[in-house]
């Protein structure tokens, strides 16, 4: 049986520095159908939606055999909103296709969703719970491809999950983040971006991608993927969105086979809310969870000193719940780490929007924390920036 998706590539000299290898692979582990099935023009989603920006930032053309109708028409309409959240850059390129050919599954309820155990896709877990959502992760995207031990500590967790909760999963294994030498494309669009390569250009789409050829296969119609930011902290930021390669702008516009759709989903909900809503759906349903946040470490646990980990028991503490219960390892060298490193930590202007609206969680309550040495100097702080 096939399961793997084998990539190859072909670009022009001035293009190699762009590029860390011209092959890649996607492996879907635990399917009981061939991917003989799906057609070319479905396959070639994911490596196109990995490529395409660097075509429209490069102005480059990129030439392929065959694509889905639905998508073909969505590039556009996903370029033209790249180009709204990124003024300063000129989206070109070309995409040149010898067959479009008009593919099709099924409208219907089938939802997946993709799951990385942090607070956006938890949240948009249990926000949808009563659709079933197929639990997606994709080894090789937030833990390392080569990184064993990460892999399986998190897999294991998400089996929990998935168990806990009566959720089937699919675990895929991808390179994608290997194609790109997002190191140069990151040096050389910095500034116009405001951001680098990956989190400003590749991982929405880049991710998203990956779903299509399964979804067809079983012919899953709704996708998920969970807002990063809300409404209400992009308006704090001083826009519609925040700019991102995940905006609800973009992936709103990723559709596929004539009834294929993406959602994103939660952009009405703070992270502060986020971490309400898994903290009451885990006490409402008598259930336990484990959240993964952690972008410093690889071994799939969290390294509680970080900016993202720091920020997340924070918002733990500020619902007046003890984040050792929610994959954490918190004492008083916690705090003073957290004290030690918030003017670093709340910097960043997107940060900075974050932070203050969990002193504005604990502000709520000012009289319950003001004994709490821990948090009261958190309560005094002054956050914002000096613009």
């Amino acid at each position: 049986m096939n399961n793997t998706i084998k990539f190859s590539l072909k670009t022009s000299k001035n293009l190699n520095d762009f590029f860390m290898q011209k092959t890649s692979f996607i492996e879907y582990l635990n399917i009981n159908k061939n991917l003989n099935e799906v057609p070319e023009g479905i396959l070639l989603i994911p490596i196109l939606c990995n490529v395409l920006p660097v075509s429209w930032m490069l102005d480059s053309t990129i030439v392929i055999n065959e694509i889905d109708k639905t998508f073909y028409e969505s590039i556009i309409r996903m370029k033209n909103s790249y180009s709204n959240l990124y003024p300063k850059c000129n989206f070109k390129g070309k995409l040149l296709v010898k067959k479009i050919v008009d593919y099709e599954i099924d409208h219907n309820e089938k939802y997946l969703s993709f799951f990385s155990l942090g607070v956006d896709s938890t949240s948009t877990i249990f926000n949808n719970i009563d659709k079933n959502p197929l639990l997606v992760n994709i080894r090789g995207s937030d833990i390392p491809l080569e990184e064993e031990r990460g892999w399986n500590f998190i897999s294991e967790k998400l089996t929990d999950f998935s168990e806990e909760f009566g959720l089937e999963k699919l675990f895929i294994k991808s390179d994608f983040r290997k194609l790109l030498n997002t190191g140069n494309l990151s040096d050389k669009f910095q500034k116009k971006l405001d951001d680098g390569w990956w989190h400003g250009i590749q991982h929405g789409m880049g991710i998203i991608s990956h779903a299509i050829p399964y979804a067809y296969l079983y012919q899953i119609s709704n996708i998920l993927i969970a807002s990063t930011y809300s409404r209400t902290e992009s308006i704090s930021y001083g826009g519609n969105e925040i700019p991102c390669a995940s905006c609800p702008s973009v992936d709103n516009e990723f559709k596929f086979a004539k009834n294929g759709k993406v959602y994103h989903d939660g952009i009405y909900n703070s992270r502060q809310d986020k971490i309400r809503i898994i903290i009451n759906f885990l006490e409402n349903n008598n259930k336990n969870d484990y959240l993964h946040v952690c972008w410093e470490k690889t071994n799939g646990e969290n390294c509680n000193l970080c900016e993202k980990c720091s920020r997340t028991i924070m918002g733990i503490i500020a619902e007046k719940k003890d984040p050792n219960h929610y994959g954490f390892k918190v004492n008083d060298n916690t705090f003073e780490n957290i004290r030690e490193n918030i003017n670093e930590f709340s910097k960043n202007k997107i940060t900075n929007i974050l932070w203050m609206s969990i002193q504005e969680k604990f502000l709520e309550d000012k009289e319950y924390w003001d004994n709490n040495e821990n948090i009261k100097w958190f309560l005094e702080i002054n956050l914002k920036l000096e613009i």
